[in-house]
């Protein structure tokens, strides 16, 4: 067979030998792209100062008076670390206020600001109040979402920061539930995280969220804060971090301990809106990391449809075609299984390779559909 296959390679001519040509070479590509970027997050080890740096927790919220009370409270409760936590009261209308102001009666830890007037991008007015605020050299933003707060949690992140890191890394997603949204909305997370991760491990560093994302406070400011990024809508503080971050500066911390999940009820918006996030995120990067998220997603796209070409017109290299795709794909699920195991990920296996296969395919189109709805609708404004 092995004769039979290197007889019909020698004698590949035109179009056909082009194909070939085309199929090893995206092939290549795919397999640089796995294992040097995706697969290198299996080399992350655990690592621990003796010593822990106090933090400076914040949390913006609107209209979030029940779970203030209910996840707060755990957050204040932990011992161990030195830290304090900062909450801004985003304009809410509900009793977010009363609330704030009795937990503040039974801990010193915490302070408490307030916007009062609603603004364009008050998301970005409120994370400003809260860093301003801090006392602490390093900050850590937190959804309030996070309800199971452990001392583990924190801990293992003040453990690891230290004189020459300015970004700590760690996880965050949702809790799993029964919905098909929440299956979506875990599965792009994780791999999202895992593409930043495997990035920031070839020096092309990026985060996809600000959440759990703890980094040194003065570096915010040195940068004059939100201010040149004021007007995008769909990113906040991950492009602040973007514009900082670096491999020699950053920590990643790959295991579950640090981990949050949020306890969010999601819908389908919810699920897009991660999308267009990571789109315009990207939009912001620099023109190199640019392009090797472009060839990364062309890749993706051409491989399937060149290797459905390959074997119906190439089909006498079945057995050539077929190794070479068993290799990528246990591969694949090997450094999936792990990543997943890790960060104590559960439920999204084998979707998480079906889901990597189809997506780019959807995102293509959301990106075409979502980059001309925001064309039409400055039209509009100007009109």
């Amino acid at each position: 067979m092995i004769q039979n296959i290197h007889q019909i390679l020698i004698e590949l001519q035109g179009i056909s030998l082009w194909m070939a040509i085309s199929f090893a070479i995206l092939y290549l590509l795919r397999l640089v792209y796995l294992f040097l970027f995706t697969g290198r997050i299996l080399f992350r080890k655990k690592k621990e100062n003796e010593t822990t740096t106090p933090v400076s927790l914040f949390y913006t919220v609107r209209n979030e008076g029940e779970r203030l009370k209910e996840n707060l409270v755990p957050v204040l409760s932990l011992n161990g670390s030195e830290f304090e936590v900062i909450v801004v009261n985003n304009c809410s209308q509900d009793n977010s206020f009363e609330v704030l102001g009795m937990l503040k009666g039974r801990s010193d830890r915490l302070k408490i600001s307030t916007l009062y007037q609603e603004i364009r991008f008050s998301t970005k007015m409120a994370q400003n109040l809260a860093l301003k605020a801090a006392k602490y050299d390093w900050v850590l933003p937190v959804p309030i979402s996070y309800k199971e707060a452990k001392q583990d949690w924190l801990s293992g992140i003040t453990n690891a920061i230290n004189d020459k890191n300015s970004v700590v890394i760690n996880y965050c997603t949702m809790n799993y539930k029964n919905s098909f949204v929440n299956f979506l909305c875990r599965i792009e997370n994780f791999l999202s995280f895992s593409k930043s991760v495997g990035y920031i491990q070839n020096n092309l560093p990026f985060v996809y969220f600000e959440e759990n994302v703890a980094f040194r406070k003065k570096k915010y400011f040195e940068l004059g804060g939100h201010a040149f990024k004021i007007n995008e809508p769909y990113a906040d503080l991950e492009l602040v971090i973007n514009q900082f971050i670096t491999k020699k500066e950053t920590t990643v911390l790959f295991h579950p301990e640090t981990s949050i999940k949020k306890t969010d009820e999601l819908i389908w918006n919810d699920y897009l809106d991660i999308l267009k996030k990571n789109l315009r995120i990207e939009k912001h990067l620099s023109s190199k990391l640019r392009i090797f998220l472009t060839v990364d997603d062309l890749t993706k796209l051409l491989f399937p449809v060149l290797t459905t070409v390959i074997y119906i017109f190439l089909f006498d290299l079945w057995p050539l075609i077929t190794s070479l795709l068993f290799v990528m794909f246990v591969s694949r699920l090997f450094i999936i299984k792990i990543a997943l195991n890790r960060l104590n990920e559960r439920k999204i296996f084998i979707s998480s390779l079906v889901y990597d296969l189809i997506i780019p395919y959807f995102k293509l189109f959301y990106r075409w559909f979502f980059n001309n709805r925001r064309h039409k609708m400055r039209w509009k404004m100007k009109v």
